[in-house]
């Protein structure tokens, strides 16, 4: 049977889409979660607009129009830098699909063959698991693009094995804040840094920044994962490590001290 190499597909995210998620950044239900200060960083102009304005449906509006208007006026650009994703991209795309299936030890389902990225005017990049989507900063240079993709294309093939090793999961543990979430965000700096992955594409692994700054006993959060890599059997055996190291820690890597650093810098995926 012939192998399944995905193709990512660039297009311009859809209004709706980015309203949706915006608000979602922008209006969180849980304190620690909160993501919106990345956004108001790039859109001054809304921040002052929302300014003092508790009512969420007021906010919604404000938001819906700010963007709207963005959208119109930031068409050609969006255009372009969709073209320029998708060119520069496609360099790589089946070296960097073939690698990752590799390094995972996992084949790529035959169910995937597009993995579409939305070139968007929100600032945080997030990925959906079910659909194989992710968004891409539509400002962001061809390099970053690049290293934002295959973060949240790790996360598409990354889950294809846990469902493997752990078919019982339900699927709804794979976004925030769940243990298993967080567990994907701590260990892709470690994935892709393997030297077959690097001689792909040469980059510095995405990271959360609390996650980097975060010590058990000590001792490096992420350092421990490394270790894991380094000494494992297979992949299979990284990641049931690193799940069960996890688990045991659950109440130092949520303590309210991490909410407080991941509301002022997050990262996402």
């Amino acid at each position: 049977m012939k192998k399944v190499i995905p193709k990512v597909k660039f297009r311009i995210a859809e209004l709706k889409e980015i309203i949706g998620l915006i608000n979602y950044f922008l209006n969180p239900k849980k304190k620690g979660w909160d993501w919106s200060n990345k956004i108001l960083k790039k859109y001054p102009k809304l921040k002052e607009k929302l300014e003092n304005i508790k009512n969420i449906e007021k906010r919604k509006k404000i938001t819906h129009k700010f963007f709207a208007d963005t959208q119109r006026k930031e068409k050609k650009e969006l255009e372009k830098s969709m073209k320029e994703f998708q060119k520069e991209w496609n360099k790589i795309n089946n070296k960097v699909m073939e690698t990752l299936s590799k390094v995972v030890e996992i084949k790529w389902p035959k169910d995937i063959k597009i993995i579409a990225a939305k070139v968007s005017l929100n600032p945080i990049c997030p990925r959906n698991i079910k659909k194989k989507t992710f968004d891409v900063y539509y400002k962001a240079n061809t390099h970053r693009m690049k290293e934002i993709a295959i973060h949240e294309i790790l996360h598409f093939i990354y889950f294809e094995k846990w469902k493997e090793i752990f078919p019982k999961t339900k699927e709804k543990y794979f976004d925030a804040p769940y243990m298993i979430w967080q567990l994907s965000e701590m260990v892709p700096p470690i994935i892709l840094s393997d030297k077959k992955i690097q001689k792909v594409f040469k980059h510095k692994p995405l990271a959360y920044k609390e996650y980097e700054a975060m010590k058990i006993k000590n001792k490096s959060l992420l350092s421990y994962f490394q270790e894991f890599y380094n000494k494992k059997k297979n992949f299979k055996d990284f990641l049931k490590k690193s799940y069960s190291f996890v688990k045991k820690h659950e109440k130092t890597i949520n303590k309210p001290t991490l909410e407080v650093k991941r509301s002022k810098k997050p990262k996402k995926s």
